[in-house]
């Protein structure tokens, strides 16, 4: 099948015109297509989805254009992975998204829209998609461009804005009994830890080990885009043999007598290969050999020989294609894509339990000032009651036994109001690590922000498409999509017979002795052999690849469905969390009313004993009215600080459910490439910062 042309046109090079014209066509064959790598990796639906500038809105209501946050350097993952900024905040004033005036109209989006700097990829070169990718994004934007249909039919009549007027708004400066105490000591001695929200959160990001266990998800997922690309690296192998010969021989053609065969060989053979994008294998090497034995025929004896040999395998049908081969690296880089998403999704998660451990905190300790100010005006009602002793002994004996019991058993809940701040800072402490109070250590956190009270502004709608375009599970479902796709191109390829071209030149030489050098010349100065054929390979009935093709087509649907049914997930949970905040907006409202009325019930009755203090009998019966008064008080006020923490907690998952929790707390996801690990096992890490110094209060810009 190969013949060796000993008698060539001798050239300069010792390769003659013939294997000139073979080494070209090898090298058009397995010649990279870097001009498919050069085109832009993201599809339609990105550049539509999740492209374009991004807005935030100012104090007069208007729209301004905000900066676009882009990578800097596509090599590095995470860079610069800026959020958008809000303005910020002053302690008690509504941000972004609420208003402390009476309900306003939508003002746009303020979340960051561009995909690529909320959930960066792993960067390098972008790779062509191949049509089966391109009709997977057509079908993915007609399904986002379906639901954004639906989005604008959403009109639910229990989610309007006006009907947050109904009842009066919450006044910023609010009187209440625990607005000013909550931020004072209450186990002096002890070393107090004043912390804002935001504070809280910075320090989340830096010490948490649940955020270091998921820093390190995109980090594990990126080490598979890495290996992908292994399979196309260039291999160097290094082969060498020494054989001894020692056997009889039959005939004298042997070593030109009878008796016994002695032969020494040395053999060495070392070279490169690598694998192209075309699916190519190329492999280049010298061998290299050395020869004696006791036959007469052997001339010159001893000998060494040289042969250089470039042998070339192409796919012509199965796994030929650069989309085949770059196949790995296509869905290496969606995973590497999904760790990304995995991470957003699981910081916001564990920053909104931080959220409300500080909110629970803020309310035990509120709770507990407000059981001390019961105690406090029930000891006084109490005090009033034993200076009535001699006006009527049996009267006032019986009054005095029912107040005295309704003040112990209030004092005793100051013990469990206690344990109840004190629980609450320990949770906080689990979920923050921060080693300056540790869990089981002494001090007491005191949050020093206060919360939200204006009302929400943005509407139902503008909330729905900000959970379609940013939520990270909507992505990780878009990506699995598109790798079973990818998937699925690789079995439709591996349905075609295997059938591959083999091409292979050779350059040999010999000289006498054992002199190397003389037989590398000689290898140079003579023709060249060659070697051209196909190889094939088919199974007749194909059932595995037909099994593995059905497989994805079922894949391909089944991570449809699965789009649609997390888009409707998302949905659902942005009208429930939106939904969820118009209600406790609405109760916080309700239950400030219950407060105005208990206050002036008990300002009444304050106001009637005092004009009564000249007849004994109906003071008695004041104060125990009192006594009632301020029992139903302190329940008025406790559900009015229950409904203000549940206000500002739903503020929290409203901005998760929305998918910009992250950017409206300012987290960047920086990358730290001086980790640890030396040379080829140096681990880079991820950092989460918060930047800026605004404080939302509740979580929510």
């Amino acid at each position: 099948m190969g013949s060796t042309f000993e008698k060539g046109l001798p050239m300069a090079s010792g390769i003659s015109t013939f294997s000139g014209v073979i080494v070209g066509v090898l090298f058009l064959l397995v010649a990279q297509p870097w001009q498919s790598m050069a085109q832009d990796e993201k599809p339609g639906f990105f550049k539509k989805i999740f492209s374009g500038r991004q807005t935030k809105t100012t104090e007069t209501g208007q729209e301004s254009a905000a900066p676009e946050t882009r990578i800097t350097d596509p090599t590095v993952p995470y860079a610069a992975v800026t959020p958008v900024v809000a303005a910020p905040a002053a302690p008690m004033a509504g941000p972004s998204l609420v208003s402390q005036g009476p309900a306003a109209t939508s003002a746009g989006l303020p979340v960051g829209s561009d995909i690529e700097s909320r959930f960066p990829s792993p960067g390098g070169k972008a790779l062509k998609p191949s049509k089966s990718e391109l009709g997977t994004n057509q079908v993915i934007e007609d399904i986002v461009s379906e639901y954004q249909a639906r989005i604008e039919q959403m009109e639910a009549s229990d989610l309007g804005l006006g009907r947050l007027g109904q009842l009066p708004t919450v006044p910023v400066d609010f009187e209440a009994k625990w607005a000013g105490k909550i931020t004072s000591a209450f186990w002096p001695g002890e070393k107090r830890h004043i912390e804002s929200l935001a504070n809280v959160y910075a320090k989340s990001l830096t010490y948490s080990n649940q955020i270091k266990v998921f820093s390190e998800i995109p980090l594990i997922r990126e080490t598979g885009l890495q290996e992908a690309k292994g399979e196309f690296d260039f291999t160097a192998f290094a082969e060498a043999r020494a054989m001894h010969t020692d056997e009889p021989t039959s005939s004298r053609l042997t070593t030109g007598e009878t008796g016994r065969f002695l032969e020494n060989r040395r053999e060495g053979e070392a070279g490169i290969g690598k694998k192209f994008l075309t699916g190519s294998e190329v492999r280049f090497s010298d061998r290299l050999s050395t020869l004696d034995n006791n036959s007469d025929f052997l001339d010159p004896n001893p000998q060494t020989g040289s042969e250089g040999v470039l042998s070339v395998v192409h796919p012509l049908l199965r796994g030929a294609g650069t989309n085949y081969q770059q196949s790995k690296i296509k869905i290496a880089k969606l995973d590497a894509g999904m760790g990304i998403a995995e991470l957003v999704r699981q910081v916001e998660s564990h920053l909104l339990e931080v959220n409300r451990a500080y909110w629970t905190v803020y309310l035990s300790r509120a709770a507990l000032v407000q059981r001390q100010a019961l105690v406090e005006e029930t000891r006084s009602v109490v005090g009033r009651m034993e200076d009535r002793k001699g006006v009527d002994p049996e009267a006032t004996r019986s009054e005095l036994l029912r107040a005295t019991s309704s003040l112990k058993e209030r004092e005793a809940t100051l013990i469990r109001g206690e344990m109840a701040v004190r629980n609450a800072e320990e949770h906080l402490r689990m979920l923050v690590n921060d080693p300056d109070f540790a869990l089981g250590t002494g001090g007491e956190i005191i949050p020093a922000t206060p919360p939200l009270l204006g009302g929400p502004r943005l509407d139902l709608k503008t909330i729905a498409r900000a959970a379609l375009e940013s939520r990270a599970e909507v992505l990780q479902a878009v990506y699995s999509l598109q790798a079973a796709t990818i998937r699925s191109d690789v079995d439709k390829s591996d349905l075609k017979p295997k059938l591959n071209a083999i091409g292979e030149v050779t350059l040999a030489g010999n000289d006498g002795g054992r002199d190397v050098r003389g037989a590398f010349n000689d290898q140079v100065q003579h023709g060249t052999g060659w070697l051209a054929g196909l190889s094939f390979e088919s199974s007749l009935e194909r059932n595995s690849a037909k099994a593995r093709n059905l497989r994805r087509q079922h894949e391909i649907r089944q991570q449809t469905y699965q789009l649609r049914t997390t888009i409707d997930t998302v949905l659902m949970e942005a009208v429930v969390s939106y939904r969820e905040v118009m209600t406790a907006y609405r109760d916080m409202q309700g239950k400030y009313q219950a407060v105005l009325a208990s206050r002036e019930e008990l300002r009444a009755l304050n106001e009637r004993l005092d004009l009564d203090a000249g007849e004994d009998k109906t003071v008695g019966y004041q104060l125990q009215l009192i006594l009632d008064s301020i029992e139903r008080n302190q329940v008025a006020e406790e559900e009015f600080l229950v409904s203000v923490v549940a206000y500002n907690t739903s503020l929290a998952y409203l901005e998760r459910a929305k998918g910009t929790f992250i950017q409206s707390e300012d987290v960047d996801i920086l990358r730290n490439e001086t980790g640890e690990g030396k040379g080829w096992f140096q681990m880079d890490t991820l950092e989460l910062r918060k930047s800026g110094d605004d404080d939302s209060g509740a979580g929510a810009k």
